[in-house]
């Protein structure tokens, strides 16, 4: 059995990863790329792009699991909580091995509950973009060397609002403290522990993906030389990325099979979830709303004083608060529709009589003529000023997903049109009247750049079959992991191994 080493270049879009390698930019992935196989995959982020690194871990869909994001809705309790051994269960697939099987060192995995004991070594929440728990190891004392060398928690939590230009330089500073600390956390941790599988996890393409994509964002004004220089911020990201890749491949040693891969990507930031609350509420509910006396104080305290509050709070009460002050304002008595936390796509969650504790529409005719008001009115809204529709399509969960827990999932997901939404002054509907853009020209929360649906693969090493990777997908990661590994893939992954080395 070879070793493995995957590395996970989170949200590297492929777009961006075709055109820097094409042109040089990125040596060591050319590299790679030109000697090995490269694909697009298909993926989850086509309609829950928050749900993909779950996907990845068990090689199930989310009909499957009931995993769509870092916060899931918990119908028992009318919140959103974040997934938990206690109420939402999921095993990544490497947390499963055990004495006699391939031994394991997974980096700063996304989206994982906190370490259980297997046969291996993992660190998580060390600068993740994505975490469910605060930084920790298996085993234990892991941590605390790691901390003492290299920091811990390095990418703090998003600043939602828009940016200064030092913001946008920090940012930047940031990740590139972040590649060289994460290539040389892997050097030292491939050289001091036994390993047949090396999993980690680099998160800088994706903070730079949201908050270095453009300048839109950025209220100083600008030289063209300044706009010039930060116009460049994204490639210099996958720069450094690039060269951390390739001094983490190089200590593998030529043995080693290489698999190189994103589990969804980014481009120009289209999500109107800022103020989607909004535009269901003017159809369920009819009329404009306002916001209630909790959120009125909290808008009078500026944005960046509540970030650096927040910041200096326990991990699990941040968590909480995010849920809180999104869902704090439903009256269930009188709620028929509800809008899930998102950040990419919006989604709908019906008070449903029976599934939801506080439920109040019926099942059956009332929840579907529900179902298509909602749809119906919400493909009404368009651009107030260029008419183009804000909804490229409307999905029900069932139509792309199977699995035991698709009631877990929204009821309706939206996934919106391709054009930038920065470009708004106003969104308006014939029927429900005219919504302003918070921020005209600008994205409110601040991110530049949001996601899109397609990954990628590079896979390279010993006896690869070189050429296009063709028809891959992000649930067939997992089993080729383990078929790799010489592991049996478990019956109810619904990924299939893929044939990358002879």
């Amino acid at each position: 059995m070879k070793r493995v080493l995957a590395l996970l270049l989170d949200a590297a879009s492929p777009d961006l990863i075709e055109k820097w390698t094409d042109d040089g930019s990125l040596p060591n992935l050319r590299c790679l790329r030109e000697g090995g196989a490269y694909g697009r995959l298909g993926s989850v982020a086509e309609w829950l792009a928050e749900g993909t690194h779950y996907a990845f871990h068990m090689g199930r869909n989310p009909g499957a699991t009931g995993l769509a994001g870092y916060a899931v809705w918990q119908k028992e309790t009318m919140r959103s909580r974040t997934p938990a051994p206690d109420w939402l269960p999921f095993t990544p697939f490497w947390r499963a091995f055990r004495d006699r099987d391939p031994r394991a060192v997974v980096v700063d995995p996304a989206n994982v509950c906190a370490p259980e004991p297997f046969n291996g070594v993992e660190i998580i929440g060390w600068a993740a973009h994505d975490a469910l728990a605060p930084y920790q190891s298996y085993p234990p004392e892991l941590a605390h060397r790691i901390h003492q060398r290299f920091g811990s928690s390095l990418l703090p939590d998003e600043m939602y609002g828009l940016m200064s230009k030092g913001d946008f330089a920090n940012t930047e500073r940031l990740l590139q403290k972040i590649n060289r600390r994460f290539r040389r956390l892997c050097l030292e941790l491939m050289q001091g522990e036994e390993w047949d599988l090396f999993l980690a996890y680099n998160y800088t393409l994706h903070h730079a993906g949201h908050r270095l994509w453009n300048t839109v964002n950025i209220t100083d004004r600008l030289s063209q030389a300044e706009k010039n220089n930060m116009e460049g911020a994204l490639r210099r990201a996958y720069v450094d990325c690039d060269e951390a890749v390739g001094g983490i491949v190089d200590a593998a040693g030529k043995d080693t099979r290489i698999m190189i891969f994103s589990v969804h990507g980014m481009g120009a930031n289209h999500s109107r979830t800022y103020i989607f609350p909004e535009m269901l509420r003017r159809i369920t509910e009819g009329g404009p709303s306002s916001p209630g006396p909790l959120k009125r104080i909290r808008e009078l305290v500026p944005q960046r004083w509540r970030h650096e509050l927040k910041s200096r709070l326990p991990f699990e009460l941040r968590r909480r608060l995010t849920s809180y002050w999104r869902m704090s304002e439903y009256k269930w008595a009188t709620t028929r529709a509800l809008s899930l936390l998102s950040d990419t796509e919006a989604w709908v969650r019906i008070n449903l009589k029976g599934r939801e504790a506080r439920g109040i529409v019926e099942p059956g005719e009332e929840y579907e003529a529900l179902c298509a008001r909602i749809t119906e009115g919400l493909q009404s809204y368009v651009d107030a000023d260029t008419r183009e529709p804000l909804v490229r399509d409307i999905v029900r969960p069932q139509q792309v997903f199977r699995g035991a827990r698709l009631a877990e999932l929204p009821d309706l997901i939206v996934r919106w049109s391709e054009s930038p939404a920065a470009g708004h002054r106003a969104v308006s509907s014939p029927r429900y009247g005219t919504i302003p853009w918070p921020t005209p020209g600008r994205n409110p929360e601040g991110r530049s750049g949001n996601h899109r649906p397609e990954g990628m693969l590079i896979a390279a090493g010993p006896n690869v079959r070189s050429g296009s990777i063709e028809g891959g997908h992000i649930l067939d990661l997992a089993p080729t992991i383990l078929t790799l590994l010489g592991q049996t893939v478990p019956d109810e992954m619904d990924g299939k191994p893929l044939h990358l080395f002879d």
